[in-house]
């Protein structure tokens, strides 16, 4: 099959005739220019009508991936040579210029031209499309505008909604960095700009929609985890808030039970798919559910290797502690020896036993036990203890039978 370059014409215009004659003059005469823009149009006109019914000669799936890519590509790269002798301001507006033969009004119209030629590619093959092209210069020059008014707007509502500082540079850092890009040259792609565009809209949706300034935080992490905001900065600041979050626990089984909550949270997350702001690094999920893991496997290992021992901030929160219960003195003595004499207690120091009783129970008369008190009740034997003792099992005994 015959070789199909739409493009040839435009390549061969833009870098050979039009190239040499604004070169050679200050201005193009009326001949050059008219018949430059009836050629553009032509062309135009052409490529919009053969490129389907070459589509159609070619059939297969990865032949059509092929040619459109190429052509996007192309499109591309043209569009960034006329857009050199352009200023900014004109590469944003899309009339079409009339009036004056100037050099400055033709390149508009190569431009223009390429642009709806790419936009035909974009709205009627949108699958075959590289995302991974660079996008145009007018394209960026708009996210541009866009993006900066935009970060202004979601600040300030961030900042009542109760986000924090460091928070807000982290989100925001792309928007401001795609924004000091040259739009002529840039590297920026339609991944790149769609994942932007995508996340804009739904930060604006969440602040739109947040309720409790308490809560707007986690959902814009909950935001976050969805649209796959890998980013290697927010990662370490959801790293070092996590951190900080587990000081709060005193114990470590109230560490491992917050980590085990947030590791089945994440993991049980939705992600929106196939979205992903840095297609370099692994997803935000995968990476949060690694550091958790190893979170997890440490504070067991430490726990393990102190023996279970307690830390100092764990210990005082028991200081004031009091189990409350309607035995009276002689009846936690009387019960107590029967569990260490029966042997289901089994330590062998039974004063430490004695004093722990003493020092977190209380009984029904009394909100303090003394050690002694309890000691003595423990070896004095008393009838009338024993029953009463004897009636308080039996109806646990019956309890227990439902």
């Amino acid at each position: 099959m015959q070789q199909y370059y739409p493009l040839s014409f435009f390549e061969k215009f833009i870098n050979v005739d039009l190239q040499q004659a604004s070169t050679e003059r200050k201005h193009p005469d009326e001949q050059f220019y008219t018949q430059a823009v009836k050629d553009i149009i032509n062309e135009k006109s052409k490529i919009l009508e053969c490129t389907g019914k070459h589509l159609y000669d070619l059939r297969k799936e990865k032949q059509i991936g092929w040619f459109i890519q190429q052509n996007q590509r192309h499109l591309v790269i043209l569009m960034d040579q006329v857009a050199t002798g352009l200023p900014a301001e004109s590469l944003v507006d899309d009339v079409m210029p009339k009036g004056k033969n100037t050099w400055l009004n033709l390149y508009k119209i190569i431009y223009l031209h390429l642009a709806e030629l790419l936009a035909y590619l974009e709205r009627k093959f949108e699958r075959y499309l590289d995302i991974n092209c660079k996008v145009p210069p007018s394209y960026l020059l708009k996210a541009q505008a866009k993006f900066r008014e935009d970060v202004a707007l979601l600040k300030a509502g961030f900042l009542s909604s109760g986000v924090d500082e460091q928070l807000q540079n982290v989100v925001f850092m792309p928007f401001l960095q795609l924004t000091k890009n040259n739009h002529i040259g840039s590297l920026i792609t339609y991944r790149q700009l769609h994942y932007l565009t995508e996340m804009n809209k739904r930060l604006f949706q969440l602040l739109d929609a947040s309720g409790e300034q308490a809560v707007f935080p986690q959902k814009l992490h909950d935001l976050l985890l969805f649209i796959n905001f890998n980013n290697v900065h927010y990662f370490e600041y959801w790293c070092i808030m996590t951190t900080a979050e587990l000081t709060t626990f005193p114990t470590f089984r109230e560490k491992l039970e917050r980590l085990m909550f947030l590791q089945k949270k994440i993991s049980q997350a939705t992600q929106k798919p196939s979205f992903v702001y840095n297609s370099q690094r692994p997803p935000l999920q995968h990476k949060m559910q690694s550091w958790l893991a190893e979170e997890i496997v440490y504070h067991k290992e430490i726990n393990a290797t102190s023996g279970g021992a307690h830390l100092p901030e764990e210990l005082s929160r028991w200081k004031d502690f009091k189990v409350q219960t309607v035995f009276s003195v002689s009846q936690i003595g009387h019960i107590l020896k029967l569990l260490l004499d029966s042997g289901i207690y089994v330590n062998k120091n039974r004063a430490e036993v004695l004093d722990f009783f003493s020092y977190f129970f209380t009984s029904v008369k009394q909100d303090r036990i003394s050690s002694n008190s309890l000691r003595n009740n423990f070896y004095t034997d008393s009838a009338a203890v024993s029953e009463s003792v004897r009636t308080i099992l039996t109806q646990l005994i019956n309890l227990s039978k439902g």
